[in-house]
C-alpha cells in the first residue's frame, strides 16, 4: 500500500551526513538512522528527521511494500509500522522527499517467522518504573513499565508507543538510592492481595498508542507471569482477546522516584558547527568555593545547554566530570539533567519547537565527561555522555562565543 503523508518542513540539525548544497538541491533531509529492523511480530519505530537549509514546503514518505505504512508525523519523525511476517526474512524501503533536496531513502528489514507460540514477541527497548516502598501496601511495591518509547515524566505513554504495566510486590526493601527490581519468578494475582512475589490485576495492563497519543488499543491480562533475574525481565501475558505477547528486556532493572526523562531509545551523535554560543560566569553563587557558569550553544533547533564549576573567573575551558550526589567536591565538574519548577536545570541536549522546549525531544546528561576548550574566540564542546536512559550521548558542537559577566 503506497501512501503519501506531509508535513511543513523544519530546519534543524540531526545525526547523518547531508548531501552537497547546489542549486538543483539547495536544501537536505537528514535522519537519525537509515536502517530499522523489525522482529517477525512486526510493530512501529520512529525516524527523526529534520532538513537543512529549509525553504519551507512539505515533507512527504513513500512505501514501497504492501507489509509497510510510512506516516510523516508533526514530531518530525517518520512513522514506520510493519505487519508481522509469517514468511521468510524480507526487506522493503521508505523513500524521504522534500522538493529542495534529493530524496533519501530508510531501509526496513524484517526477519523470518518463527516457530514461537506466542502471537506477539516483543523486545522493550525501555524499563522504568518507581519503587514506592511500602507506601500504599504492606508488601514493598514496584511499578514497572516495559516499553519502546518510553513514558512521559508522569508515567503516561507516549504517542506511537506500545507499553506493558506491572504493579509487582516483592518482600524485599530496595535500597532507596538505588531500586532494583528484586529477582524472582512473580505471578499474576487476580485477588489483588499484594503479596510477596505478585503482581496485581488492577495495575497490570497493556497499551498501544496512535500518533495523536490516543489509545489505539488496550488490553487486560487474563493470566501472566513474570521472570525476573539478574539484567533480564521476561513476561508472558494472554490478553482478553486471547492473544499471548512474549515480552523480554535486558539490561539494568532499575526504578527510581520518577521516571527517565531521555525522550531517546538510541544513541545521540552529533558534529555541529557555526552555533551561536554564551557563557555566563554567576560567580560562587552556589557557596561551594568554585565559580559557576552557564553554557548555552544554539544552532537551530538544537540546544544544548551545561552547567559547570571552576575556579577561573575568565574562561569555562576545563575537562568536567558530572558532579555525583551528595557530592561537596565542586571543582571541574557539571550538573546533570534535572527538571526544576522552572524547566530544563543543568546540563541537557534538546530540540525547540517553534523556539520553544516542548519536552518532546530531549536528553539529560547524567554522566561521562564534557571538554570546553576555546581558541581565537571559538569555543568547542566535546561530549562523551550518557543520558538516564543509558544511551551515549557524543559528538562536538562549536561556535562563536559570548562570555558575559552576570556576577552581583
Amino acid at each position: 500500500m503506497r501512501k503519501i503523508f506531509s508535513l511543513l518542513a523544519v530546519a534543524s540539525l540531526l545525526f547523518v551526513a547531508c548531501e552537497t548544497v547546489s542549486e538543483e538541491y539547495p536544501s537536505s533531509i537528514r535522519l537519525s538512522k537509515s536502517v530499522v529492523e523489525f522482529g517477525n511480530a512486526g510493530g512501529t519505530q520512529s525516524v527523526s528527521f529534520t532538513i537543512e537549509n529549509s525553504k519551507g514546503g512539505s515533507v512527504t514518505a513513500e512505501d514501497n511494500a504492501d507489509w509497510v505504512d510510512a506516516v510523516v508525523d508533526f514530531n518530525a519523525e517518520v512513522v514506520i509500522t510493519v505487519d508481522a511476517n509469517t514468511g521468510d526474512a524480507r526487506e522493503a524501503s521508505v523513500t524521504v522527499n522534500y522538493e529542495y533536496a534529493k530524496a533519501v531513502k530508510i531501509t526496513v528489514k524484517q526477519k523470518e517467522a518463527g516457530n514461537s507460540n506466542f502471537d506477539v514477541e516483543f523486545e522493550a527497548k525501555r524499563f522504568e518504573g518507581i519503587y514506592f516502598g511500602t507506601e500504599y501496601s504492606s508488601t514493598p511495591n514496584y511499578y514497572v513499565i516495559l516499553s519502546d518509547r518510553g513514558a512521559a515524566s508522569d508515567g503516561s505513554p507516549k504517542a506511537n508507543g506500545t507499553y506493558y504495566f506491572f504493579d509487582m510486590y516483592n518482600k524485599s526493601a530496595a535500597d532507596e538510592a538505588c531500586p532494583i527490581l528484586p529477582n524472582g519468578n512473580y505471578t499474576y494475582d487476580t485477588n489483588n492481595s499484594y503479596a510477596n512475589l505478585t503482581f496485581s490485576e488492577e495495575g497490570s495492563w497493556y497499551a498501544v498508542m496512535d500518533a495523536n497519543g490516543e489509545y489505539a488499543k488496550t488490553g487486560e491480562y487474563v493470566s501472566a507471569s513474570v521472570s525476573v533475574t539478574d539484567n533480564k525481565f521476561e513476561a508472558i501475558v494472554e490478553l482478553k482477546s486471547g492473544e499471548k505477547h512474549h515480552i523480554v528486556y535486558e539490561g539494568k532493572l532499575q526504578t527510581s522516584i520518577g521516571h527517565i526523562l531521555s525522550t531517546f531509545t538510541e544513541d545521540v551523535e552529533f558534529a555541529v558547527e557555526d552555533a551561536t554560543i554564551t557563557a555566563n560566569l554567576y560567580g560562587d553563587s552556589y557557596e561551594v568555593g568554585q565559580q559557576n557558569w552557564f553554557v548555552e550553544a544554539k544552532k537551530g533547533d538544537d540546544l544544548f545547554m551545561i552547567e559547570l564549576f571552576n575556579s577561573s573567573t575568565d574562561s569555562c575551558d576545563g575537562l568536567y566530570q558530572m558532579l555525583p550526589a551528595e557530592s561537596s567536591d565542586y571543582a571541574n565538574r557539571y550538573l546533570p539533567g534535572l527538571l526544576g519548577e522552572d524547566g530544563l536545570v543543568g546540563s541537557w541536549y534538546a530540540k525547540l519547537t517553534n523556539g520553544a522546549i516542548k519536552g518532546d525531544v530531549m536528553a539529560p546528561i547524567t554522566e561521562g565527561v564534557i571538554r570546553l576548550a576555546t581558541s581565537d574566540n571559538t569555543l568547542t564542546i566535546e561530549y562523551g555522555c550518557k543520558d538516564d536512559a543509558g544511551n551515549n550521548i557524543t559528538g562536538s558542537v562549536s561556535g562563536s562565543v559570548t562570555v558575559k559577566d552576570l556576577r552581583e
